[in-house]
């Protein structure tokens, strides 16, 4: 099963992206836009993992130290590969929120690695994906970004195609 730790988002913060993504497709001739209810912000790729590991996954997500915060998403961007775009909102450089996401990552990727699991390990960005594979004719113009969200748990998510559709279904939930 093809697996990923997030932090996922309320229903409000997920209308507020929905409202910058559609500014971004209103500009493109052509892309792949997130479904609202997949916005999420990922802390580790876990790819295709068997079954039995879950238990192992769960017990390092059950021990990550941590409260509650919150994360401001103030940047927007464009990751290029191929002349393919990914556009997406980041959240602030600096900022106990940041700083909290990143301790929590910390402690994931070190019990990921103990646990000898196999994860994404490049450069960490905190951004939500809006959509990928964006064409347009002219530069895309994009709204100022300010939102807040609130940061209470990290959840285990699968991801599949159901009916030609990404699914993402929470496995476990770990309140902070």
């Amino acid at each position: 099963m093809r697996l990923f730790i997030s932090v996922n988002f309320d229903e409000e913060v997920r209308r507020k992206l929905f409202r910058l993504q559609e500014a971004v497709k209103a500009q493109a001739s052509r892309g792949s836009f997130s479904l609202p209810e997949n916005f999420h912000l990922t802390l580790a790729f876990l790819g295709e993992t068997e079954e039995k590991r879950l238990p192992v996954i769960r017990g390092i997500i059950e021990v990550i130290r941590g409260g509650p915060f919150d994360l401001s998403f103030t940047r927007s961007g464009c990751f290029t590969h191929s002349r393919k775009e990914l556009w997406w909102i980041g959240v602030e450089d600096k900022g106990k929120g940041l700083s909290s996401l990143l301790d929590i990552r910390r402690q994931l990727r070190e019990g990921l690695k103990a646990a000898e699991l196999v994860f994404d390990d490049r450069p960490f960005s905190a951004h939500v994906t809006l959509g990928r594979e964006i064409r347009h004719e002219k530069p895309l113009s994009f709204p100022g970004v300010d939102i807040t969200v609130p940061v209470r748990s990290i959840s285990l998510m699968k991801s599949e195609h159901i009916e030609r559709r990404l699914v993402y279904t929470e496995l476990f939930v770990r309140p902070l």
